[in-house]
C-alpha cells in the first residue's frame, strides 16, 4: 500500500459484501505510482469476508468495521473524520484505478488551486465509456429522461453526460462519487457527505455546494478507473431503485426547493403510471420511493 507518514491523498472505499472486487480495487491503489496514500476501507456489515479479507491481505489500510449497513455517506465520513491526506479519494470498492490515475488526478488539483473537486474517465471492463464528468439534474432533465417525450425536446435539452471523446480536461457540474477527489479544505468549508443521502446522490450535492461555494468542478480524462458498475446495489436491487428516487427527490428539496422537488416527484409519478404496462415492478417500486418521499415532507414514514 503507498502510504507514508503525511500522506497526498487519503482513499476511501465503503464495502458491503464485494469481497473479492474490494480485493482487486485494493491491488490497483496498491500499484499506484508517484503519489503517497493512506488506505481506509469501511465495511458496512459485509457478511461475506470482505472485512477479514482486508485485515489479512492488506494490513496497511486501516479498517473500520461497521456493524451494519449505514450507506455510503455515513461510512465514508468516518473514514474522512481521520484523513491525514491533502485530498480525499472516494472510490467504490468495484473499480480498479490504473497506475498512475490518482497520482494525475492530485497533479490536476495542485495545479488548478481555484478547482477543488476532480474525477477520472471511468469506463466498463469491455473498455466503452460510462462517464467523465456530468451536468446537474433539472426538471427539464427529468423530463428528458421519459420514454414518452419525443426526440425534440431531448435535442433541446441535451444530455447529463458530457461526451466520451473529449480530450482535455474540462468543467463539468460533477463528478461520479465511485472516483472522486475533493481538497481538505473544501470539505472544511462546506461539510462532510450529507447522510440524509444513504445511497446515491451525496457526491452531485457536495459537487453543488463546492461550487456554490466558489470552487470549480473538473473532469481529467487522463486518468482512467474500470468501473463494475452496481455490482453493491445489484445485491438489493429494488431498495436501491427505490434509495436513487428518494435521494434525488432529497436533493432537489435541498437545493432547488420545495416546489421544483413536488415537480420531480410529480414528474417520477406520471413516468410511473405511464409505464406501467411495460414495467409494472419497477414502477411499483419507483411509486412507493415516491409515497414514501412525500410521507416524509409531513413527518410521517421516510
Amino acid at each position: 500500500m503507498c502510504e507514508m507518514p503525511t500522506p497526498d491523498v487519503t482513499v476511501s472505499l465503503v464495502s458491503f459484501n464485494t469481497r473479492d472486487l474490494l480485493r482487486a480495487a485494493l491491488q490497483a491503489v496498491e500499484a499506484s505510482r508517484g503519489v503517497s496514500c493512506e488506505v481506509f476501507v469501511v465495511d458496512n456489515g459485509s457478511a461475506d469476508g470482505s472485512a477479514d479479507m482486508v485485515e489479512a491481505e492488506f494490513p496497511a489500510a486501516r479498517l473500520i468495521r461497521n456493524p451494519d449497513n449505514r450507506g455510503f455517506a455515513a461510512a465514508n465520513n468516518l473514514a474522512i473524520r481521520r484523513a491525514a491526506g491533502r485530498y480525499v479519494l472516494l472510490l467504490n470498492p468495484d473499480t480498479e484505478v490504473s497506475p498512475d490515475a490518482i497520482r494525475t488526478l492530485a497533479d490536476y488539483l495542485d495545479g488548478h488551486p481555484d478547482t477543488g473537486i476532480c474525477g477520472p474517465r471511468i469506463v466498463f471492463p469491455d473498455g466503452t465509456f460510462q462517464s467523465c464528468g456530468y451536468r446537474f439534474p433539472t426538471v427539464w432533465s427529468e423530463i428528458r429522461q421519459s420514454k414518452n417525450v419525443n426526440r425534440l425536446v431531448k435535442a433541446l435539452v441535451g444530455p447529463e453526460t458530457f461526451p466520451a471523446d473529449w480530450p482535455e480536461a474540462r468543467d463539468v457540474d460533477w463528478v461520479d462519487g465511485a472516483c472522486l477527489m475533493i481538497r481538505r479544505e473544501v470539505i472544511d468549508r462546506i461539510g462532510p457527505l450529507d447522510e440524509q443521502f444513504f445511497l446515491y446522490a451525496e457526491e452531485l450535492d457536495w459537487c453543488f455546494n463546492a461550487r456554490k461555494a466558489g470552487w470549480r468542478v473538473a473532469a481529467v480524462p487522463a486518468a482512467g478507473i474500470v468501473h463494475h458498475q452496481g455490482k453493491s446495489s445489484a445485491q438489493v436491487s429494488d431498495r436501491s431503485l427505490e434509495y436513487f428516487m428518494d435521494t434525488r427527490l432529497r436533493y432537489y428539496r435541498k437545493n432547488r426547493g420545495l416546489a421544483v422537488a413536488l415537480f420531480v416527484s410529480a414528474v417520477y409519478g406520471a413516468g410511473c403510471l405511464k409505464q406501467w404496462r411495460s414495467e409494472p415492478r419497477k414502477s411499483r417500486v419507483k411509486l412507493r420511493a415516491v409515497s414514501r418521499w412525500w410521507a416524509g415532507l409531513f413527518g410521517r414514514a421516510r
